[in-house]
């Protein structure tokens, strides 16, 4: 994937979580799936904390230093611990959408060399700059999909696709 084609990916899920979820209740937001899934509510935290924790912290470590320790994240222990459940809709997806366009912001003044650039990422191995923006956008896809299957369950329930097993919490 092409550092550009990565930008106009990682563009689209601010915008797609205003649209789709903006007018929805609260009730709505906070309403969980059958099994162990996220909420929507939960979903827009989970986004906000990884992007801050999770790629913006990985993407400034591999432009900063010489094969750096890169993190993961645990994203059902940070739902638990910061009780995604119990906060406010409006404050995290603004802190989403503030961290997504700090991050695109930075990742525009990439240089073909900084793709390159690489590190050992927890539990999956050596990433370069340009692997960490494909799974990075393999992260929104996954997320988009799981907020469009709660959608279409609130439309009907008999047609909802199961989530990723990955995406559980």
């Amino acid at each position: 994937m092409q550092s550009t084609d990565a930008l106009t990916a990682l563009s689209v899920l601010p915008g797609l979580l205003a649209s789709r979820l903006g007018a929805l209740s609260d009730a709505q937001l906070r309403l969980r799936p059958a099994g162990d899934y996220f909420s929507l509510l939960e979903q827009v935290c989970h986004l906000r904390d990884i992007e801050v924790e999770g790629y913006s912290r990985r993407l400034a470590l591999l432009l900063e230093q010489d094969h750096p320790q890169l993190p993961d994240l645990d994203g059902a222990a940070l739902a638990k611990a910061r009780r995604y459940d119990e906060q406010a809709f409006a404050p995290a997806l603004a802190a989403f959408t503030a961290a997504r366009q700090a991050n695109l912001s930075r990742l525009k003044t990439l240089k073909p060399d900084d793709l390159s650039r690489s590190g050992h990422l927890e539990k999956v191995g050596v990433v370069s700059v340009a692997r960490l923006l494909e799974l990075w956008v393999a992260h929104d896809g996954e997320h988009s999909q799981e907020i469009e299957s709660l959608l279409a369950s609130f439309r009907d329930p008999a047609h909802a696709i199961k989530p990723p097993d990955s995406l559980r919490p």
